[in-house]
């Protein structure tokens, strides 16, 4: 495939290339859905310098180029449409990796080759606390699936990723597919893209565009594609997945399922495909090791310090909702944010009203109006405590920027994150308190591996508008 990279733009041997199908995902260059290169990396320059010396991070940006559009009559309906920031974010890419695996099959001759998921836990460093890059792709032995622009460290096994950037544990916390594919979106699928790109400051894996040029790109998204099939499987509860079931159960409109998208095939000639047709039987034949307990890692990320012992409850209290009421500005340092009952006319208005209405009681941390100032490398692991013992804090999220400096995201601005909810039933219950105004929020820095951050002022960081908690009442 890489070979075919150098053929004639213009020709079928071209449109099964890897630079083809790494361009399919996203590209710098001209024309629909490209991106300005010069104007990306005078952006994106200040968060890298953050973390890598110039030299560094010279060599990582020097590498990027831009790409034409071939005028063969579709490509230009190919390139650069992946999803990211919306609901078709899951089937684009379901249907991305199946003209690519069929791609992969010619090539290699075999009908039967099957492309391998990076399952995140899998393998581990040597002092077992992180996480490594799979074997596979990692460090010059690897052949054509080594990549030189990952984080420093991981392509010798000598920097680990944090285990808690792999945790699907929120996305699999809801039960419906619109919060389900946001938070499985965010983490771990932008959290390990930028694990694997230097906290999303360096290419390739860091940066939408070029993700696709490094072969890791795509055991990740077929690991995060086997992450969905687990959710559909336990959602499906045995029943047959298809396109009746899907319209049933999904809550998404019959529009959504007419949206299509062309791809390059095997032969190099258009191919056009609907969401429709993923839920179709036999048009995407559907197959892993592992289908069912996904959400459940081989050693579970352990939290930071246990909770407090003593009594548990069975339910956090229903309570009036609590807030920081101020705009929380994250700049390099570890914050902490204790959550005070508000006045309604003190609270912001938020637009996950519906997902609390809905609720049964659960508990909900809602980042409202979370911006990016500037290009941060830096990011932030989220944790819940109370007041009394900051120091028994309970690990919620990670934070990441992937793909929110380069597009507009979900009709967000370039940098603006919008509303992040999450699911704290647990961790509320765990920590044994009723009183809600007795919690904090901590925002501890974090890139991503198990390498402890230096922490210092930046002029680049994250603003949280409002952070509220709410407990909808029981129906």
């Amino acid at each position: 495939m890489k070979a075919n990279s150098k053929a004639n733009p213009m020709s079928a041997d071209f449109r099964t290339s890897f630079a083809y199908w790494s361009n399919t995902h996203g590209f710098f260059g001209t024309g629909k859905n490209a991106t300005n290169l010069k104007a990306y990396i005078a952006y994106r320059m200040p968060g890298c310098l953050e973390v890598l010396d110039k030299a560094t991070c010279d060599a990582y940006y020097q590498h990027m180029s831009n790409s034409t559009v071939p005028q063969d009559g579709f490509t230009d309906t190919v390139w650069g449409t992946c999803q990211h920031g919306n609901l078709n974010f899951l089937p684009w890419h379901r249907m991305f990796l199946y003209f690519y695996e069929k791609t992969l099959r010619k090539h290699v001759g075999d009908p039967q080759f099957s492309l391998p998921y990076w399952d995140y836990f899998q393998e581990r460093s040597p002092d077992g606390k992180g996480l490594a890059l799979p074997q596979l792709v990692r460090g010059p032995a690897a052949g054509s699936l080594y990549d030189q622009f990952r984080t420093p460290g991981l392509n010798d096994n000598k920097t680990a990723i944090d285990p808690d950037s792999a945790s699907a544990a929120q996305a699999f916390a809801f039960t419906d597919f619109t919060h389900f594919s946001n938070q499985l979106q965010g983490q771990p699928h932008g959290a390990m893209h930028c694990a694997v790109g230097t906290g999303c400051a360096t290419p390739n894996m860091g940066f939408v565009p070029i993700a696709g040029l490094d072969p890791v790109f795509y055991m990740h998204h077929a690991n995060i594609d086997r992450l969905w099939q687990c959710w559909l499987n336990k959602k499906a509860a045995g029943k047959t997945i298809d396109l009746a079931w899907a319209k049933a159960n999904l809550g998404m409109p019959d529009s959504w399922y007419q949206t299509s998208y062309s791809f390059a095939d095997e032969n190099g000639n258009q191919a056009t495909m609907t969401i429709a047709d993923v839920f179709t039987p036999g048009k995407i034949p559907v197959r892993y090791s592992n289908e069912i307990a996904c959400d459940i890692p081989k050693a579970a990320p352990q939290p930071l310090a246990q909770a407090q012992t003593g009594p548990k409850m069975t339910k956090f209290k229903t309570h009036a909702p609590v807030s920081s009421n101020k705009t929380v500005d994250l700049r390099g340092t570890t914050t902490k944010v204790a959550l005070d009952p508000q006045l309604p006319a003190q609270l912001k208005a938020s637009d996950k009203v519906e997902l609390l209405a809905q609720a049964t009681g659960d508990t909900y941390l809602i980042l409202q109006d979370v911006k990016m100032v500037g290009a941060p490398a830096t990011t932030y692991k989220i944790y819940l405590s109370t007041e009394q013992h900051p120091e028994q804090r309970l690990y919620i999220a990670t934070l990441n920027y992937f793909g929110v400096t380069d597009h507009a995201h979900a009709g967000h601005q370039p940098g603006d994150m919008g509303d992040l909810v999450y699911k704290v039933t647990d961790l509320a219950q765990q920590l044994g308190h009723a009183a809600a105004a007795d919690l904090m929020v901590h925002f501890v820095p974090t890139n991503l591996t198990t390498t402890e951050v230096a922490e210092k002022t930046s002029q680049s960081g994250i603003t949280v508008g409002q952070i509220r908690l709410e407990t909808a009442p029981a129906q």
